[in-house]
């Protein structure tokens, strides 16, 4: 029978901890007499002497972030889900309802009247969301998510980016407390795996999408990284410069994985993806697939934003249920 677990996350107990609380490549700084605040944004520096208004958020990650940290209202418009799994955790779907979904476009952008656009760095390009030049020709702020402008992104970068929201937007203690829950359950999660010795922890492969023969994978990135903190093996961890990748089925044999993680978005279905690895006779005695230790997870549960400590777990639970009895 072919294993899969659900996510189970914790984002409740978060939110309701952070609204009680209510009062490098991102640091943020804040001048507390003229309200000034400056982030170092990569290479750029952005500089907020007003407190934004109206945001446009180009994903779903920035857009949770902003509710989890009680701003909602500051969320003039964000992007249309590309897919099914593109969805807002169920504890906060009633604050999504009023956020209208806005067409990716500059335009989009300058109808909604924002002051400031928070995306992955993919977002700033005219044919998407608009360019930095663009946007701040046209007065608009533009925050690129920090893990994304890095070569391995990793869950601290969620922090910084929580940290720089906390600061533009005055909510400091709220982002303080939500930081902390999430290294709270990433440490317990350590913690509970922390018996498992190298020579038997499980080797994973993450099979994002198929292409012919080809397999989409990841190298390296926030995955990769959730995947080591739940104490697993990303056996695909350096095999290309970049952090996603294309290979071929002989990787999946070679790397003789214990599990398999499938990312679940888009428009190739979960049973399509494992029906291209089970229907292959080439990969019939690899570990995972002889044992069907398949894991599905949302792709969205593994990007920048809260449900990368949730997720974390749900792997870790998966690698090792004996840990968590």
């Amino acid at each position: 029978m072919k294993k899969k677990i659900g996510i189970c996350l914790l984002a409740a107990v978060m939110c309701m901890n952070v609204l009680a609380g209510c009062g490098g490549n991102g640091n943020a700084g804040t001048d507390s007499s003229a309200g000034t605040v400056t982030i170092q944004n990569g290479d750029r520096t952005v500089v907020f002497t007003e407190m934004p208004e109206k945001v446009v958020c180009c994903n779903l990650y920035s857009a949770e972030n902003m509710v989890m940290l009680g701003l909602a209202d500051k969320i003039a418009g964000k992007n249309i889900p590309t897919n099914d799994a593109e969805k807002p955790l169920d504890e906060l779907a009633d604050q999504f309802e009023g956020i209208p979904e806005l067409t990716k476009s500059n335009e989009s952008v300058v109808e909604a009247g924002a002051d400031l656009v928070i995306g992955q760095v993919s977002a700033f390009k005219d044919d998407a969301w608009g360019s930095y030049e663009r946007l701040e020709s046209e007065g608009i702020h533009a925050l690129t998510i920090t893990g994304t402008l890095v070569e391995d992104e990793t869950v601290e970068h969620i922090y910084q980016d929580i940290e720089n929201l906390g600061k533009i937007f005055k909510v400091e203690d709220r982002a303080e407390k939500l930081i902390a829950e999430m290294k709270e359950q990433i440490a317990s999660v350590q913690e509970a795996v922390s018996t498992v010795s190298d020579g038997d922890k499980v080797k994973v492969f993450v099979m994002d999408s198929y292409n012919g023969n080809e397999i989409y994978t990841t190298s390296s990135g926030l995955e990769s990284n959730l995947i080591e903190l739940a104490g697993g093996i990303n056996c695909t961890r350096g095999l290309a410069d970049s952090r996603w990748f294309n290979t071929s089925v002989e990787t999946l044999v070679e790397t003789n994985p214990d599990i398999i993680i499938f990312n679940d978005y888009g428009s190739q279905t979960i049973e399509e993806k494992q029906d291209f690895i089970n229907s292959n006779p080439a990969l019939q005695d690899v570990p995972a697939v002889k044992n069907q230790a398949y894991l599905t997870i949302p792709l969205v549960a593994v990007m920048q934003d809260i449900r990368a400590a949730s997720a974390c777990r749900t792997f870790a639970e998966y690698f090792y249920p004996e840990c968590f009895q």
